[in-house]
């Protein structure tokens, strides 16, 4: 009876060392096919997009592509947004575990890294997929916040080939009634398919073209002359060689500063009075500056003239003055006014300087009849 009791506690034994070695066994598959991770440094992260279409609890995290996590938890974001465009109402939580090449995961998930929803397979199942950080990017804590991007779902991609292809059987309609016309000879393209007017016209065309052409080509006329005869090829040759000689020697006189183009390039004393003009005009120029900053600070007689308000004021005074003089005499007043409007008055300064004149005449002629002298002795 001992002895059956110590087999017995010897075979459990055995089946307790298989059992373990078996988990031990499937633990490490595990392990090493990435599926658990054991001894590793778990974190959360956390990000939010507005559409999780496919997405579950458990669904896989991947780091470009491979396997470092899994999503935790979906839940709506305590605050609802403002508007249907700023969106991200939806709140994922996810548990970083895996390890990749001995360290953990957590640490190549950078600020600048972007959770992406992707699609895992033709089932419709999605996964999280977060692009890799850069040296720019800091390390994210426990419980960060990642930015998300948001990709085209199935749905979106399905709706957008609906669009399409309403548009392509709009487009569709379009032709098949633009054919119609077409067939039933409407319209510019339906009459020059349909009607043989159009046909013979162009026909007709052709041939008169060919004709004119093979008269250039065969007659006598201008045009024929022009394709035909060398002699206006070689005119045409004799010209451009003249031009061409022509062109030569402007460039050896420019070359050697002979002739008149020369001499503009290469003649130093030309250049100097050019530069000599020039500074002169710039001279005339400096003095014109000064003299008219003399005349905006009143300096000068122009300067006066123009800034200082009692030469102004006599001026006009002035000017009042001899319009009230050429008023009084337009109206008569005055010596002068009667000289300019008494008629009488000038008929008779008129018959006047007639006696002078007459007086003087006299007096050339018989001086001694007004010279005489008269002696009288008492």
């Amino acid at each position: 009876m001992p002895q059956k009791k110590e087999l017995g506690l010897k075979g459990l034994r055995v089946g307790l060392l298989v059992v373990a070695s078996i988990v031990i066994l499937i633990l490490v598959i595990f392990a090493v096919s990435g599926d658990i991770t054991l001894f590793s440094r778990k974190a959360t992260v956390k990000t939010y997009m507005s559409n999780v279409d496919g997405l579950r609890n458990g669904a896989e995290v991947r780091l470009s592509g491979k396997q470092i996590g899994s999503v935790r938890q979906i839940r709506f974001s305590d605050q609802i947004p403002a508007s249907a465009d700023a969106g991200q109402n939806l709140e994922i939580i996810m548990e970083i575990s895996g390890i990749l090449d001995g360290r953990p995961a957590i640490e190549r998930i950078r600020s600048d890294s972007l959770a992406v929803l992707k699609g895992a397979g033709v089932l419709g199942d999605n996964v999280i997929d977060i692009t890799p950080g850069t040296t720019q990017g800091e390390a994210i804590a426990d419980g960060a916040v990642i930015k998300s991007y948001a990709q085209k779902s199935v749905g979106d991609i399905i709706n957008a080939a609906q669009t399409a292809m309403g548009n392509l059987n709009t487009i569709s309609d379009d032709v098949k009634s633009m054919t119609g016309k077409i067939r039933s000879g409407e319209g510019a393209i339906g009459k020059f398919v349909n009607e043989d007017a159009f046909y013979v016209n162009l026909n007709r065309t052709i041939l008169q073209t060919e004709r004119l052409l093979a008269e250039i080509r065969e007659g006598p006329g201008t045009a024929g002359r022009l394709v035909s005869d060398p002699t206006l090829y070689n005119q045409i040759n004799d010209t451009i060689g003249q031009l061409r000689r022509t062109v030569d020697q402007i460039n050896e006189q420019i070359l050697a500063g002979r002739g008149t183009i020369g001499r503009l390039l290469k003649d130093e004393e030309l250049y100097n009075r050019a530069n000599s003009l020039v500074g002169k005009l710039d001279e005339t120029s400096a003095r014109i500056e000064r003299t008219m900053a003399k005349v905006e600070r009143g300096e000068g007689n122009l300067g006066k003239l123009l800034n200082d308000e009692k030469l102004y004021q006599d001026a006009r005074a002035t000017v009042e003055n001899l319009k009230a003089i050429s008023a009084r005499l337009e109206r008569g007043e005055g010596t002068a006014g009667l000289l300019l409007k008494d008629e009488k008055l000038y008929q008779n300064l008129n018959e006047v300087s007639a006696e002078v004149t007459k007086l003087l005449y006299d007096f050339r002629q018989n001086p001694r009849k007004y010279l005489s002298i008269r002696v009288s002795i008492f």
